[in-house]
């Protein structure tokens, strides 16, 4: 007998198998489906087409470092998707080095704008938490590997990552090039390679708002935070993002929804702490978070190369001076916690160059520490917290050693609804 026929010979109606499963196709007693002629094969969506184009700079202008440019969407798209900046460094000098993900802080700031109103702001810290739990390992990888300096446009890529030095040489490498995604307002969590059925987009949707324009500000940052050169390098930023057309009839059935058409963005909200290498406790007012949060990225961060060695030893929540979840500790926060949101929580891994005949290619880690705390049991899940509910609300944070100099970010993530009414779109809730 075959073992595909065994499930079948040992049916009989009863335990949990008869609970799952039944041999005919009309049953009385629940929903049956087929896995062979599913709901993949009925469901039929409304008609849309997306392409992945450059979204234009208003006023023209170059990137420099200081400064900051306007990227303004066409008007004639009903949904902007995923947002990507690409980032292009050409050092000045014969050699530059470049500091961990330095071309991801190229970009300072990222702030959303719709007509008048700043929706979002993302600062460089922002990104790097948000792509370190939500990108799938492989991803976060070809991310951390471009965000350091090891891709060139002008050799074959050249595989920088094995000479275990994030260096551009004049003579060399002339460029180093960094494609950063850049999570502003959709949702980037999805089952890979989602059928047919199960797909949605979380766009912002310009089709029931088309009398305001959308523009994406992006404030760059000193070179000093990119690389380590006695001469400024060059920059060059692009910006795309994913351009959808819906079809007529759903555009005009968004316009016409007489109540207005209420939506859940993705959102975030960041408060951050300076630190100066003399205190191991640190308490965060974060009272000023309102969205309808799942969880909270500790990052941290600091001039020395040793920052992953200080350590979170223990977090406390306090909502209106009640604890949360009482005390919880580092290790719990920086693994279980996220892979229990459906979260990811890398860490990148580059090869340090031998100093001693003993000492070859030992693995260091590069970047920030990050730690989630849990809000709810499933990331943007329905037992998120209404962080506005709160009038109080405060983050304990013990490490191991007084932090070196540089801080501590805290990203709140969450969601918060849009209307979408008149032809205009406002946040109308938290």
């Amino acid at each position: 007998m075959s073992g595909a026929v065994a499930a079948h010979a040992a049916y009989n109606g009863s335990g949990t198998q008869g609970l799952a499963v039944t041999n005919k196709v009309h049953d009385d007693e629940g929903d049956v489906m087929s896995v062979f002629w599913n709901k993949n094969d009925t469901t039929r969506q409304l008609l849309y087409g997306a392409a992945v184009l450059e979204i234009p700079t208003s006023g023209g202008g170059e990137a420099t470092f200081g400064g900051s440019q306007i990227f303004t969407v066409n008007n004639d798209i009903d949904c902007l998707g995923d947002i990507f900046a690409e980032v292009i460094i050409t050092p000045s000098s014969s050699i530059a080095t470049i500091v961990n993900f330095g071309l991801a802080a190229v970009i300072d700031r990222v702030e959303f704008q719709v007509g008048t109103q700043i929706w979002q702001t993302l600062d460089s810290s922002d990104v790097l938490a948000v792509l370190n739990t939500e990108l799938s390992e492989g991803a976060y990888k070809r991310f951390a590997i471009q965000a350091n300096g090891w891709t060139s446009t002008d050799v074959n890529n050249a595989h920088r990552a094995a000479k275990a030095t994030r260096v551009l040489s004049g003579a060399t490498w002339d460029t180093a090039i960094a494609y950063i995604h850049l999570p502003v307002l959709t949702k980037t969590l999805a089952p890979s390679l989602a059928k047919f059925a199960n797909q949605t987009e979380d766009g912002y949707p310009m089709a029931a708002a088309p009398h305001q324009s959308v523009k994406i500000k992006l404030t760059y940052g000193t070179s000093a935070s990119v690389c380590e050169s006695d001469t400024a390098p060059s920059i060059s930023v692009k910006l795309f993002a994913q351009h959808m057309i819906m079809c007529n009839e759903e555009r005009q059935q968004m316009k016409s929804m007489p109540q207005g058409l209420p939506k859940r963005l993705k959102m975030t909200q960041n408060s951050t702490v300076a630190t100066d290498n003399s205190e191991t406790i640190y308490n965060l007012d974060l009272d000023h978070f309102s969205l309808y949060a799942s969880h909270l990225i500790i990052s941290v961060d600091s001039t020395s190369d040793d920052e992953w060695k200080n350590g979170l030893k223990f977090a406390e929540l306090k909502l209106n001076s009640s604890s949360y979840s009482g005390v919880l500790r580092g290790p719990l926060l920086e693994g279980c916690a996220a892979e229990s949101l459906g979260l990811y929580n890398n860490q990148f891994f580059a090869m340090k160059l031998p100093t001693t005949e003993t000492n070859h290619n030992i693995p260091q880690p590069q970047g920030c520490g990050n730690y989630i705390f849990p809000l709810a049991s499933r990331a943007y899940g329905g037992s998120s917290v209404p962080l506005n509910r709160f009038d109080n609300i405060r983050l304990s944070l013990t490490f191991h050693k007084a932090c070196e100099a540089g801080w501590i970010n805290v990203t709140c993530c969450g969601e918060t609804t849009a209307l979408f009414k008149g032809g205009a779109a406002s946040l109308a809730m938290y």
